[in-house]
């Protein structure tokens, strides 16, 4: 298999106010030791990085961007991509 210079991260996020209010649960569950998530009860998916929803942007930043921008700074290419 050949290795690759692009990451996907996942940051699961917290049920919203609402969510709550409406009794809704979480459909992710995180698999501890690996970065892979469950949705549902057999939808399995595997990423570079998976977040907890009580893990902080911080937290999230110092992983996966710190290194990108240090690089970059040096003067190589660096792209990130974020949705949500």
């Amino acid at each position: 298999m050949a290795s690759s210079t692009v990451r996907v991260a996942l940051r699961i996020r917290p049920l919203s106010s609402r969510e709550h209010i409406n009794g809704e649960t979480e459909c992710v569950t995180q698999l501890p030791g690996v970065p892979q998530i469950v949705i549902g009860a057999d939808r399995a998916f595997t990423f570079d990085y998976v977040f907890s929803p009580e893990v902080s942007q911080e937290q999230v930043y110092n992983e996966t961007m710190r290194p990108l921008v240090t690089q970059f700074l040096q003067g190589y290419n660096a792209t990130v991509l974020a949705y949500g």
